[in-house]
């Protein structure tokens, strides 16, 4: 997650075929092109190595372990470089096929996978979460009193599928007790079902609460499909867009892939970090648990194929996934203003939405003013970050894992943005 602070404006996704800004019959590209032609795509080749310099920079004082870009526009992929070292005490080479812990850039994918299924009427928006989970509660704290015995009112409205998607539902959970250790669940469904009964923190539509409910949203794609999660992400989504080793767990084979994690130590050096996105050591044994917010490892080309895919209106890999109009429902703003949230922030069904109602958007602080109006973008913790920008026609992704932020997200995205013709 990034915090930045914008105005929202609803993003107009294209048809399948459209015309471009030239009056050009435009067809969305299905496969990604190495071999782009800077000229067509209206890049200035030279100016790339902008980016180069920015992230060798920051490699080389340490700063950062390694930097991964995937940029594409109109479907060109006009820079993919690998930067730095996998692994840094070994100096083992940062590889492009390499697998990085992606944090909650699992929460895009598992959101999709639950579109896919309100496509298919299991659901609608509107509808009360505790239709399909009885366990889920009505009732809201009042703020003041004991954390762990909270005093609590009746909500003022039912916790709705459209606020899950969000994180405008209020839900957060239970204080963990002062005496006994929290539940290890074995399942998700057995996790989401204690989750929801504890009650919510302001009334369901009227704030924004980071994280928790994806989680519910994760098991609902299991309530209504029948499937495990793992299950179906895979059937609906990766493998139809033809992401290859995205997974919440792997086989030993795959254990010289993953990217070293890092965290700056005391004095600013990077020091290894033995975390994973996700609760469990994705080569662990116990692979039943796996979550909605976060506990995704993937390729930086494999979740650039999902960016395409809802830059090109829902389809990739010559598949739809979404159609157009639930692309245009996701990249719509969903959050009460005035809230209790910051007004500058909006938030649609899945992705955080760049500004773009007041003129002075780019005036404000928090992210970088040379993305457009009406992207898409989130991020994870150890920093893999992306922005689908429709305007460009535009995808941007840079990973690293390392944590805490560095800002060098913000910079690169300057650097990208400035070799536009």
């Amino acid at each position: 997650m990034k915090p930045f602070f914008f105005i929202g404006l609803a993003l107009v996704m294209a048809s399948c075929v459209y015309n471009n800004d030239n009056g050009q019959s435009y067809s969305p590209p299905q496969t990604f092109n190495y071999q782009p032609d800077f000229k067509q795509v209206k890049v200035d080749e030279a100016r790339l190595d902008r980016v180069d310099a920015l992230l060798r920079e920051y490699v080389d004082k340490g700063i950062i372990p390694h930097a991964l870009t995937f940029v594409a526009k109109n479907g060109q992929v006009i820079h993919n470089k690998a930067f730095g070292w996998r692994d840094v005490e070994k100096q083992i080479p940062l590889q492009k096929d390499d697998i990085f812990r992606m944090y909650s850039q699992t929460k895009a994918v598992v959101t999709v996978a639950l579109m896919t299924l309100f496509e298919q009427g299991k659901f609608q928006l509107d509808d009360p979460v505790s239709k399909y989970i009885p366990e889920m509660t009505d009732r809201v704290i009042v703020s003041g009193g004991d954390p762990y015995a909270p005093q609590t009112r009746k909500a003022e409205s039912q916790v709705l599928i459209r606020h899950i998607l969000s994180h405008s539902s209020g839900i957060m959970g239970a204080m963990p007790s002062r005496d006994t250790p929290p539940v290890r669940h074995a399942t998700l469904e057995e996790y989401v079902k204690e989750l929801v009964q504890a009650p919510l923190i302001y009334d369901p539509g009227t704030g924004w609460n980071y994280h928790p409910s994806i989680d519910v949203v994760a098991y609902l794609v299991e309530y209504f499909s029948g499937k495990t999660l793992q299950e179906y992400v895979q059937e609906a989504v990766c493998q139809p867009l033809g992401i290859k080793d995205m997974a919440y767990f792997y086989g030993e084979e795959y254990k010289d892939r993953l990217v070293t994690c890092y965290r700056a130590d005391s004095t600013g050096t990077i020091v290894p970090l033995e975390i994973w996105s996700g609760r469990d050591n994705p080569f662990g044994e116990d692979r039943r648990f796996a979550q909605g917010g976060t506990g995704l490892y993937g390729t930086i080309e494999g979740y650039a194929n999902l960016c395409q895919m809802i830059a090109n209106g829902g389809t990739f890999n010559n598949t739809r996934i979404l159609g157009r109009r639930t692309i245009e429902i996701m990249s719509k703003d969903q959050l009460m203003h005035p809230g209790n949230i910051d007004d500058n922030f909006h938030f649609g069904i899945g992705f955080q939405i760049y500004p773009g109602a007041s003129t002075a958007w780019d005036a404000l602080r928090g992210g970088s003013p040379m993305v457009s109006a009406g992207s898409l973008s989130w991020g994870g913790m150890a920093n893999t970050d992306y922005i689908i920008d429709p305007k460009e026609d535009m995808i941007i992704l840079l990973y690293t894992n390392r944590i805490p932020d560095t800002q060098v997200w913000e910079k690169f995205l300057n650097t990208v943005y400035q070799a536009l013709e």
